[in-house]
């Protein structure tokens, strides 16, 4: 053992330290036999005491295990690094994406699906040296993967193509081919920039929608967007350029206000947080985002 006065460490502060994801370290020590699972979380085994782990008491946390700071240099823990697995999220950082963002641009390439307990690995993103593991708190599924997926022309190419989404306002990016027309990867042509962003977040979560609907009762209006599973409208309210498209904004908030119709309404200031605010308001309307 240890002395006791030496600096410990919570598993997860370890995983930090030794550069893994958390729930990596939690299974890699499970198999080691060093923690067991128990109902109320997870417990020490003899293996594990030996290696220095014991129990601290918080009135926040509960009973968690700790271990000393000299394990990040421990043999088995070093040799976890040269088969170092990479989370969503920390694909996610050098693109400034979330990890949510990066599973859906997974998804959207076929290397995982979203099932009823999570994120589920596909034949296609086995090959891609995808591991399937499993939440042992909450029993949902996640999927991690190697070092070498950060050099996946495919994949790079992919996550390319959500930070140019998020930001938009960078001009002559390939992505587009003209200055006017904003042609999405789902093959909707757009207008307005703004309109290619959301147009892509609705692809890549995957919900069905039409582009430019002619609204109910009317011959003259259209919605810049429409999920017909959910009879739901968004609407970009920027700025108008030109007193037809003005008449046509007043006319449609007008008619939105009187109708019963259920819609979004998006801002400019909204298009710098279009995941998260999206999420919330869809969640709000019942309706789950993955």
């Amino acid at each position: 053992m240890p002395d006791s006065d030496q600096h410990r460490l919570s598993t997860s502060a370890l995983a930090k330290a030794l550069q893994l994801p958390s729930q990596q370290l939690f299974s890699v020590l499970k198999d080691y036999g060093w923690i067991k699972r128990l109902e109320d979380g997870w417990g020490l085994t003899a293996k594990g005491e030996f290696e220095g782990g014991e129990y601290i008491h918080s009135k926040r946390y509960g009973r968690y295990i700790v271990w000393p700071q000299s394990l990040v240099e421990h043999p088995l823990l070093k040799a976890i690094e040269s088969h170092r697995m990479l989370s969503a999220a920390t694909l996610a950082k050098p693109f400034h994406l979330t990890a949510r963002e990066v599973n859906r641009l997974l998804g959207e390439l076929g290397w995982i699906k979203h099932g009823s307990q999570g994120w589920e690995l596909t034949p296609f993103g086995e090959r891609h040296g995808g591991v399937q593991l499993e939440n042992e708190q909450s029993g949902t599924f996640y999927v991690l993967w190697p070092e070498s997926a950060q050099t996946d022309v495919l994949l790079k190419q992919q996550l390319q193509l959500g930070a140019s989404v998020n930001q938009p306002l960078n001009n002559g990016d390939d992505l587009f081919t003209e200055p006017s027309v904003y042609p999405s990867v789902d093959g909707h042509q757009h207008r307005a920039i703004e309109q290619l962003q959301i147009c892509h977040w609705l692809y890549m979560s995957g919900l069905a929608h039409s582009c430019q609907r002619r609204l109910p009762c009317t011959d003259e209006l259209y919605a810049d967007f429409y999920l017909p599973s959910y009879q739901l409208y968004i609407e970009y309210w920027g700025e108008a350029h030109g007193s037809g498209e003005l008449n046509s904004q007043l006319k449609r908030k007008a008619f939105y206000k009187d109708s019963e119709l259920m819609v979004i309404d998006l801002e400019p200031e909204d298009m710098r947080h279009l995941d998260e605010v999206l999420t919330r308001e869809f969640r709000k309307r019942g309706i789950r985002i993955f």
